[in-house]
């Protein structure tokens, strides 16, 4: 898969679980312009952000879509990122994850995008 970037943001929902939500971009510069649109959005609404960078990243999402009629399952991934670049990988859940510290464990509706599919 090529490197691409890639907008990640962590929201805190009512539960105290993390959601994620992800955004694939060419550029670092398209990232961070998409990334400050978000953030005037995200800073309105109910669910506080805990975390949104934009890095360089070997991963593919599908889109995020709003307002789904019905609630999709959820895909659960551990977050890592330092300055440059961001890793996600799917795990089974959560709960069940061993998160070391610089990590996170988020859930997401979005799914992997994997080559070929």
């Amino acid at each position: 898969m090529k490197l691409g970037f890639l907008m990640i943001i962590l929201t805190l929902v009512d539960n105290g679980q993390l959601s994620a939500a992800f955004v694939n971009t060419d550029t670092m510069e398209a990232c961070e312009q998409r990334a400050a649109v978000v953030r005037g959005i995200l800073e309105k609404g109910a669910y506080p952000i805990e975390e949104m960078v934009c890095r360089a990243a070997e991963v593919e999402f599908e889109p995020f879509v709003h307002g789904m009629e019905e609630p999709a399952d959820r895909q659960a991934y551990l977050i890592s990122f330092d300055d440059t670049k961001a890793t996600v990988e799917r795990v089974e859940s959560c709960e069940a994850a061993t998160v070391q510290a610089g990590q996170f464990c988020a859930t997401s509706t979005q799914k992997i995008v994997i080559d070929g599919e």
